[in-house]
């Protein structure tokens, strides 16, 4: 799934640059188009969870997911096209290009809080500051008593800007095992595993390489920054006991964790580990959430 921090960060580039320029044209790949548009006033450029919203004029937002494999491009607007555009939004002589998105669609601006891929997201892990007590009365609602805590943390209803990249960080630095049933949990280690999701998503917010492991603990500035995710087979940077992996939800997402320091309680059912997946798992993908 994408990570709250990709999303976030493309917001303040395109904040800096968009609101305040004249929409010359603006393109949806399903509608074409939208000449009615043309001079509206570009305004905010804002994330919501994994939501770019880009206001046009006072009546309108362009709401974009980016998905498994989205991303923007700035370009000359006399350039060719790429192929599998979603989006485009032409200021004068720039063009800001969304490829690749899972969804790109124009909403009218006073619905955005009736919208339903919006108004049911969980409080956003970027806010300033996050509602980490919302997060965690939505996490103990009974019908996630019995969710895998892995599963759960992927959940935006619950808490918007997890990806696959910190669920597996996040539990390794909590020592909880991403099996463990949601019940099995006490407030106060829900409480710690979103505010360690907080501090790291904010931690990563301006840059593209993402770090969890402390420069202290790494033998060079370069070397390994990730805990458990994409180590499968690899020595624990703690035990040095082979990091497993294994697919996890109903979409299969690959979980990443250390079996000797994320041990998994006997109350809980035993994990499955080492299951075969086709490749690395994307880290901008998921779910329209």
């Amino acid at each position: 799934m994408p990570e709250g921090d990709t999303v976030h960060r493309l917001a303040r580039v395109l904040a800096a640059e968009l609101p305040g320029q004249s929409l010359t044209r603006l393109e949806l790949s399903d509608r074409g188009e939208l000449s009615e548009l043309a001079g509206q006033v570009l305004g905010s450029v804002v994330a919501v969870g994994k939501h770019l919203l880009i206001a046009i004029g006072d009546d309108w937002t362009l709401r974009v997911h980016l998905g498994m494999h989205g991303r923007w491009r700035r370009r000359h607007a006399r350039e060719p096209r790429l192929p599998r555009w979603t989006a485009i939004i032409v200021t004068g002589d720039v063009a800001y290009v969304c490829e690749r998105a899972y969804r790109a669609e124009l909403v009218r601006t006073r619905a955005l809080a009736t919208h339903p891929r919006l108004a049911r997201l969980g409080p956003d892990l970027l806010a300033d500051p996050p509602d980490i007590d919302g997060m965690v009365e939505r996490a103990s609602l009974s019908p996630h008593a019995g969710r895998e805590i892995g599963d759960l943390l992927l959940d935006q209803r619950v808490a918007a800007g997890i990806g696959n990249i910190y669920k597996s960080e996040v539990l390794f630095e909590c020592r909880l095992h991403p099996r463990t049933p949601v019940r099995d949990l006490s407030r106060e280690q829900l409480r710690q595993l979103f505010e360690t999701a907080a501090r790291l998503l904010r931690l990563n917010l301006l840059t593209r390489r993402r770090t969890a492991v402390p420069l202290r603990r790494r033998p060079h500035p370069s070397s390994q920054r990730l805990w458990v995710y994409l180590r499968h087979g690899r020595p624990c940077l703690d035990c040095q006991t082979p990091i497993e992996r294994f697919l996890q939800g109903d979409h299969a997402r690959s979980t990443y964790f250390c079996p000797h320091c994320q041990r998994l309680a006997r109350s809980a059912h035993p994990a499955v580990t080492g299951s075969p997946e086709a490749g690395p798992t994307s880290i901008t993908g998921g779910r329209d959430e």
